[in-house]
């Protein structure tokens, strides 16, 4: 998630990161975004990162001796719906604010105003603007089943018929009559929240955010396994820097997961925080602290970072000062549940 002016500039949207085929979307999330401009400085940033949630706080500071106002933006990640196959964690499906997302400016919670649009997206195709046909049918414009389902259920077998034809849902079903049943719906969403920002001259500006992470989950774990081939293996270690160490201990996992009687779950879930994109303002972050918390002591957990230092038994610590990111943070978490 990131935060653009819009004085000199259209708005950007996040990726979605993907993990594989065969598992869900991970919504890339991440920091304030200033329109390159060296009016205002990033004096810190502490970023926290659970399964559970996030927290950023930001100084920034108004370099010049006057006031300087300009639009914030905040786009969402783009939200792919991801039909009957779906497993994508998602926090408030119903909710438009889905992430649970707030902001706090100067110790005073803000309001914003939200702006969602609906695209159908293929590959090869130009994206394809649903949003006015979905609000004419009063159809949330968030792609979750629990979001949509009380709407469709009063609609007409004919329109729902035409809805799946259209290819806005998908029944996972083969041929469709339009008999009441589940849709799932296909579109992509995107979001903003914008709002009015003033930074006072010569003063610092102290702005916090919290949300909840859309993480990507396997319902299995594929790391550690034996038939993995170079190709995957590289896939860990250039995204999560999956070492020996952790290798070895998810073989371990794996292995006692083929036991005849075994006494865990296993599986794997990614969290992706986008920062990269956040280097808009003069000069890098003067102090940026990470803090990475897997939450459960039992959770392997793996992330690429320099000076990473373990300061609980659940929580890793990185400091760094004039830092410019040079990639966005992407941590797996290798979770085990018993067995009921």
């Amino acid at each position: 998630m990131r935060f653009i002016p819009l004085a000199l500039g259209a708005l950007m949207l996040l990726p979605t990161h993907a993990f594989a085929d065969d598992s869900s979307a991970t919504l890339g999330t991440g920091g304030l975004v200033l329109q390159r401009t060296d009016k205002i400085a990033l004096v810190s940033e502490e970023l926290y990162l659970s399964p559970t949630g996030i927290r950023i706080s930001y100084r920034f500071r108004n370099l010049t001796n006057a006031d300087y106002a300009t639009t914030i933006a905040f786009p969402m990640p783009a939200f792919p719906g991801g039909g009957s196959n779906s497993t994508t964690v998602v926090p408030d499906p119903a909710n438009d604010n889905f992430m649970k997302f707030k902001t706090v400016v100067d110790g005073q919670p803000v309001p914003s105003q939200l702006e969602q649009r609906a695209f159908l997206v293929a590959d090869g195709q130009p994206d394809e603007e649903i949003t006015d046909k979905l609000k004419a049918l009063h159809i949330s414009l968030v792609p979750t089943a629990e979001a949509s389902e009380a709407t469709i259920s009063r609609l007409s077998n004919a329109q729902r018929k035409q809805l799946v034809d259209a290819g806005f849902f998908d029944t996972g079903e083969g041929d469709y009559t339009g008999q009441p049943t589940t849709l799932y719906p296909l579109w992509t969403l995107r979001s903003k929240y914008w709002r009015q920002q003033t930074f006072s001259k010569g003063k610092d500006v102290i702005v916090e955010q919290s949300y909840v992470p859309v993480l990507g989950s396997q319902s299995t774990l594929s790391l550690g396994s034996p038939d993995m081939d170079s190709d995957q293996l590289k896939h860990y270690r250039d995204t999560f820097c999956t070492d020996e160490a952790f290798l070895k201990a998810a073989r371990s996992l794996h292995k006692k997961l083929g036991d005849p009687n075994p006494t865990f779950q296993a599986f794997e879930q990614y969290l992706s925080y986008v920062i990269t994109s956040g280097g808009n303002w003069a000069g890098p972050i003067g102090e940026f602290k990470l803090i990475v918390d897997k939450g459960d002591p039992k959770t392997l957990v793996s992330f690429c970072g320099d000076g990473v230092k373990k300061i609980g038994p659940t929580q890793f610590e990185m400091d760094i000062n004039n830092y410019t990111p040079k990639r966005d943070i992407d941590v797996l978490l290798l979770r085990t549940v018993p067995v009921q």
